[in-house]
Order: structure tokens, then sequence, then C-alpha cells
């Protein structure tokens, strides 16, 4: 888990892809379905070109099959006028969230991955979030 994390915090999509079954879904906090590597690298590319993001993993318990985990991430505005969850952002400006995502594994690999999300809370750049 915290390899796939370092992976996607840094943005790279060679290594967090890895990851991935061939047929992966995530379903995303706002319910969102992504299905397929590509799908959610789309998703995420055009997500970063808004936002540096950063998962904090806070806690996960593994079983056979699954992993659920307790997530906290930091979004920071890239530039103005950003809309994020009824707000208009500006460069510096942070989205902060807490979620609980659950991972279900097959052959070693993520092949659905449920998340939703418990907190919100938006801070003006300078602020803490």
């Amino acid at each position: 888990m915290e390899n796939y994390l370092a992976a996607f915090n840094r943005g790279d999509e060679a290594a967090y892809t890895r990851f991935y079954a061939p047929d992966v879904e995530l379903r995303i906090g706002t319910g969102l379905l992504l299905r397929g590597a590509e799908g959610i690298l789309a998703f995420y590319r055009k997500a970063r070109e808004d936002f540096d993001r950063v998962i904090r993993l806070r806690g996960a318990l593994g079983a056979d099959g699954v992993i659920a985990a307790a997530l906290a991430s930091v979004f920071t505005a890239r530039r103005d006028g950003i809309e994020m969850s009824g707000r208009v952002m500006q460069a510096g400006d942070t989205y902060s969230i807490e979620s609980m995502a659950l991972y279900q594994i097959r052959d070693s690999l993520f092949h659905r991955i449920e998340a939703i999300t418990l907190s919100r809370r938006h801070a003006i750049a300078g602020e803490a979030a």
C-alpha cells in the first residue's frame, strides 16, 4: 500500500498502474466510476493540471483479498479560478479530505477500489488545512 501511494504522490504513472488489474474499477468519493487503468490515468492526468495532491495513509487493515485503508488527502490549487466542491479556489488554496477506501485484490493486483469521503475542508492559502 505504501509503495502504491508513494508512486501516486510522485505522479509516477508507470509505477502506480502496475498495482492495477487489467479490468480495474475505481469509484472515487464523489461516486464517479472509473474503468481500466487508462480511464483512471486520464482522470488523474486532468486533475493534476489543476491540483497537486498528496495522499497519506492513516491506517490500514488487510484480510484475504482485501485492504481497508483510512486516507487523508490534500489538494493544492496550482492556479487561480479552479472550482472544487462548490467553491472557487485560488493558487495555493487547499482542499483536504478524509476518506476510507476498500481495495479488492485479485492475483495480487487491485481489481476494484471503492472510496467514500468522510470529511472535507477548504483552506485559503496560508491557513492550516
